[in-house]
């Protein structure tokens, strides 16, 4: 009895002797998919996803009908679906046929394949219940976002399905991708132990996956919204500074803080003064409607001129939209329709300009003003139509559109400018008042040249339709040329007019120019005083002809009508009298031939004076 109390003893003393055992390995924590309320953001392209898996749904649709689907087939077109051209890639392609009972999924990283009827677990569930949610819908269906475990974390998922076909034939695909956050919501509070320690009203929030930790999934990022700010929170934060909360100040109390906010409310100022600019300007040209400088350039078409060119400038100015894609929307309507009403304007006064040179019979065509606007109006309907398709595209990205369609639209200003130049050159011999073809010539040259730098900075990542500051640069650019081009040389002209006409008077007829003491005038004024004087004695001299004259038809340029033979009438009456005395008929008669030589357009006169003057005309 002793011997056995003393191998106890022994063998307790030995135990306790022992190091202690390790301790078991901890199992990791079970994960459970996470479904939210909400879809995720959309992709850029969304288009693109519906079109994809819209076209991989009726693939199969159509080997159904054909009887030729299978397990085979369908992963072949998953795998061609999951190569298709998007931005994201697929990262996962679902097909599915349930009168077959067909159903695989590909996944892309790691490339793997899963059959319906072999593996339907709980990781996969929200994967097929996202196939069959477009079996009875006609459009594409877009599932709520849901975070799936891993084996190195977990990652959020979206997808986008859709089915084609009918009865027996119909099929459905849908095409996931991965998404590295989530807006923040209510459902996942539970998950991440309670709500982001982050105020709602000034911070935006997120939920990103964790890697490589056993013990969380999800963790919360936030940063300040717009127009806040935070000493040394410049981004998203998460973490340990985190932790303690997270509440920004607004950027009126922060002096410079909000550097990008505040860089654009310096660049307003600069925009506002162009479109004040054009204002005045057009209440000055409505008012100096009727004055010669304006009348010739057809006054309704300036106006439009300077409407496109505040329409310019307004484009700039809504960089301060908060939302970028607003902000791309709104400056796009703004800056294409400027630029139509704008240069398309300048465009047709060349083509005006044109027509005018190009005519050469008393009867000449003018195109008038009403003309031009209704070209203008269906120009502008173009471009209209053009930036419907723009905002489609637009309206459903996270950012402003792709950069093809501003390379389209840039290429189609330069085609309208190039247009525009080769009615320049061919009116190059016209003679137009106020050098104004050289003038609207140099306007479409700088743009041109601008529009093509604008481009190349595109390239390296200063393109107009996302820097503030280019942006305004291009709309005082473009504007300003047409300011300056278009109108200066006008208003210039009006005004030096009225000065001389005011030294004049005020120096009476007597005393002329060349006053000791005073200015002498140029060359250019005494030209234009000359031409004034002849233009007023050829309107005299030809109201002096057509005065009681009854060989001058009433209408325009003297052009009698088609039946009418001009001066035959008279011809032949006195050939009829050959009998009487030979030497005064043989004159006679040499006379009205003469006369008969000449037809109508040979006749100066007319009942409304000459159809065209020189630059020299007064109002």
């Amino acid at each position: 009895m002793a011997a056995r109390w003393a191998a106890l003893a022994l063998a307790w003393c030995a135990c306790a002797a022992a190091p202690a055992a390790p301790p078991p390995p901890a199992t990791p924590r079970p994960c459970d998919t996470l479904l939210l309320r909400s879809p995720p953001p959309m992709p850029q392209h969304v288009r693109e996803h519906e079109a994809t898996a819209a076209q991989t749904a009726r693939a199969l649709s159509e080997l159904v009908e054909a009887g030729a689907a299978d397990e085979e087939r369908a992963a072949a077109l998953a795998r061609a679906a999951a190569r298709a051209p998007l931005h994201p890639p697929p990262a996962a392609v679902a097909l599915g046929a349930p009168q077959l009972h067909l159903g695989v999924l590909y996944q892309t990283e790691p490339p793997r394949l899963y059959v319906f009827q072999q593996n339907n677990s709980a990781a996969l569930q929200l994967f097929w219940r996202t196939l069959a949610s477009a079996w009875n819908a006609s459009a594409v269906i877009w599932s709520n976002a849901w975070f799936s475990c891993e084996s190195d974390g977990g990652s959020w998922w979206g997808g986008a399905a859709a089915a084609r076909g009918s009865g027996p034939a119909r099929a459905a695909a849908a095409i996931f991708r991965r998404l590295p956050a989530v807006p923040c919501e209510e459902a996942m509070h539970e998950w991440l132990g309670g709500p982001p320690p982050c105020d709602p009203d000034t911070t935006e929030c997120r939920a990103v996956p964790v890697f490589g930790s056993a013990d969380r999934r999800l963790e919360y990022e936030c940063k300040c919204r717009g127009g806040f700010w935070r000493a040394g929170a410049s981004g998203w934060v998460r973490g340990a500074p985190l932790r303690t909360g997270l509440r920004c100040a607004e950027c009126a109390n922060s002096g410079a803080a909000c550097l990008a906010d505040a860089y654009r409310a310096a660049l307003l100022p600069a925009d506002l003064a162009g479109v004040l600019l054009c204002l005045v300007i057009a209440i000055v040209i409505f008012k100096k409607r009727k004055c010669k400088a304006v009348a010739m350039g057809m006054w309704t078409v300036l106006e439009v001129v300077l409407l496109g060119a505040m329409l310019m400038y307004a484009s700039a100015a809504s960089q301060l939209i908060s939302d970028s894609r607003w902000r791309c929307i709104v400056g796009a309507w703004l800056r294409e329709l400027g630029f139509v009403a704008c240069y398309g304007s300048v465009v047709l006064r060349l083509w005006v300009l044109l027509a005018e040179f190009r005519t050469r019979k008393a009867h000449r065509w003018t195109p008038r003003d009403a003309e031009v606007l209704r070209v203008v109006g269906a120009m502008l309907l173009g471009a209209a139509c053009y930036l419907a398709a723009f905002t489609a595209t637009a309206a459903c990205e996270a950012g402003c559109a792709h950069a093809a369609w501003h390379h389209v639209t840039a290429a189609a200003e330069l085609l309208l400018l190039a247009a525009g130049l080769r009615t320049a050159h061919a009116a190059r011999n016209a003679n137009v008042p106020f050098q104004e073809r050289s003038w609207l010539a140099a306007a479409l040259w700088t743009e041109g040249l601008s529009g093509i730098v604008w481009r190349l900075l595109a390239v390296v990542g200063v393109a107009p339709e996302i820097s503030p500051l280019a942006a305004t640069v291009r709309a005082h650019i473009s504007a300003g040329a047409a300011l300056a081009c278009v109108l200066a040389p006008r208003l210039w002209h009006g005004y030096r007019t009225r000065s001389l006409a005011l030294e004049v008077s005020r120096r009476g007829p007597a005393e002329g120019f060349g006053v000791e003491g005073e200015e002498e005038p140029t060359s250019e004024e005494v030209r234009a005083e000359l031409k004034r004087l002849y233009v007023q004695l050829e309107i005299l001299r030809n109201k002096t002809l057509r005065r009681d004259n009854p060989h001058i038809s009433k209408r325009r340029g003297g052009r009698k009508p088609p039946h009418r033979r001009f001066s035959l009438q008279a011809l032949q009456a006195r050939r009829g009298a050959k009998n009487k005395t030979g030497g005064s008929a043989s004159m006679a008669e040499a006379s009205e031939a003469g006369d008969a030589s000449r037809t109508p357009e040979d006749s100066v006169c007319s009942a409304e004076g000459p159809s065209h003057y020189t630059d020299g005309e007064q109002a």
